[in-house]
């Protein structure tokens, strides 16, 4: 039996005794699903259905969900700056889609519901297929101190194998509104990852189309339907080049092509030398097709508690002491 981990949360303190793990591939994960009455909008029916992660498991661990970010900002740059991409799964009966249909682009980043997510969501381009999001901000209004088992994960819609490249940085700093004022060191993450599997199996969805910035409630077209799945990449404190016992404030997400060097290279999203405007769409490329699973802060899972058999092994040894106990102070008399 190994020994049990003591898992200790307070608001987003996460202190969880384990292993620290390197960057993995998230081969399965945990929802909880949660339905809801159809409604209309866009000209189509939402079953409104919510199926949030609760838990992702890689090769060697299962990492538990056990906060969301309380707040998400989409930095655009000042080209094309009005563009947005949502997929939304099918649900198998005519033209429905499963989720909830959403008003706002960064809170459906937010929603933590595989049946929805972003398209194309870094890359750049007149046409629109392209997001022009230069960066992503997920922050907690308290600090999160790092532990060996802090994680985050990162989902992409995409096939097996060939998911897109991007960049991730802790947020160490944060002003009274939980916009970011520092960064920790920048991991660039290469397209491919993802292993032989993806973490939820292939899916129809649909794809819509919005030229209004973070208002997502009127399309411009959504008449292209593919089919694909999710791919799942845990990130760690050690890939994230975090001190164990410090503290943060969340992460941001931007294409990998990013040049930024340091926290104010990084806080200068709309300069060109930095972010570049001719960030490509291609898949295997940077157009990360995000779903809607972000902000989260995850923690190893606490192994199981003991057996019931184990339990009344305890039990008889509790009672032998016990009964010894009893003997020895008879004596003593």
């Amino acid at each position: 039996m190994g020994v049990l981990r003591l898992l200790l949360i307070s608001t987003v303190l996460l202190a969880i005794a384990g292993p620290a793990l390197a960057t993995e591939d998230i081969i399965s994960v945990t929802t909880a699903t949660t339905t809801g009455s159809p409604s209309s909008a866009e000209g189509y029916t939402f079953d409104n259905a919510q199926q949030s992660v609760t838990s992702v498991t890689t090769a060697t661990d299962t990492y538990q969900v056990f906060s969301a970010a309380d707040n998400v900002f989409v930095r655009r740059n000042n080209v094309n700056n009005d563009q947005s991409s949502v997929w939304y799964t099918t649900s198998g009966v005519g033209t429905d889609l499963s989720g909830i249909h959403q008003a706002d682009y960064g809170q459906m980043l937010l929603s933590n519901n595989v049946l929805l997510g972003s398209d194309n969501t870094f890359a750049n381009g007149t046409d629109p297929v392209t997001g022009n999001v230069e960066r992503i901000d997920f922050t907690w209004n308290s600090p999160i101190t790092v532990s060996n088992s802090f994680a985050l994960a990162l989902f992409e819609r995409g096939a097996v194998g060939v998911h897109d490249a991007f960049a991730i940085t802790a947020v160490t700093a944060i002003d009274g509104a939980g916009n970011p004022t520092a960064f920790g060191p920048l991991l660039i993450v290469a397209a491919g990852w993802g292993g032989g599997t993806n973490a939820i199996s292939d899916f129809t969805y649909r794809l819509f189309r919005y030229n209004n910035g973070n208002n997502i409630t009127t399309s411009t077209d959504s008449s292209a339907t593919l089919t694909q799945g999710l791919g799942g990449i845990l990130i760690t404190a050690a890939d994230l080049g975090l001190t164990i016992g410090t503290t943060i404030y969340g992460y941001s997400l931007m294409a990998s092509d990013v040049t930024a060097t340091n926290s104010a290279e990084l806080l200068d999203w709309t300069n060109s030398t930095y972010f570049p405007t001719d960030t490509d769409a291609t898949t295997g490329g940077n157009g990360l097709d995000l779903a809607a699973v972000n902000g989260l802060l995850l923690g190893v899972a606490p192994e199981p508690p003991p057996s019931a058999g184990l339990l009344g092994t305890f039990a008889l040894l509790a009672c032998l002491c016990h009964q010894v106990r009893q003997r020895l102070a008879f004596n003593h008399k």
